[in-house]
């Protein structure tokens, strides 16, 4: 197998600050997130590490997603 037979290398996961970063939220969020699970933000304990897999991050968002509720045409009186 020749190297230019590869596929591309792509992240699947990525640690607590990617992943406060690309949440929008700050790093010690997530940390009580893990201990409460108030937010239910999946992750993954890799030994010691955590790390937090995109493809789950993206659900994540996905579910947790708000519309807006349409507003009323019209007015009342």
């Amino acid at each position: 197998m020749t190297d230019q037979s590869l596929p591309p290398l792509i992240n699947l996961a990525v640690d607590q600050t990617e992943a406060a970063d690309l949440l929008g939220l700050q790093a010690p969020t997530l940390e009580k997130d893990r201990r409460y699970g108030h937010l239910g933000i999946p992750y993954v304990r890799a030994g010691r590490r955590v790390i937090y897999p995109l493809n789950a991050l993206s659900l994540w968002l996905d579910k947790n997603q708000v519309k807006p509720s349409r507003p009323e045409t019209g007015s009342k009186k």
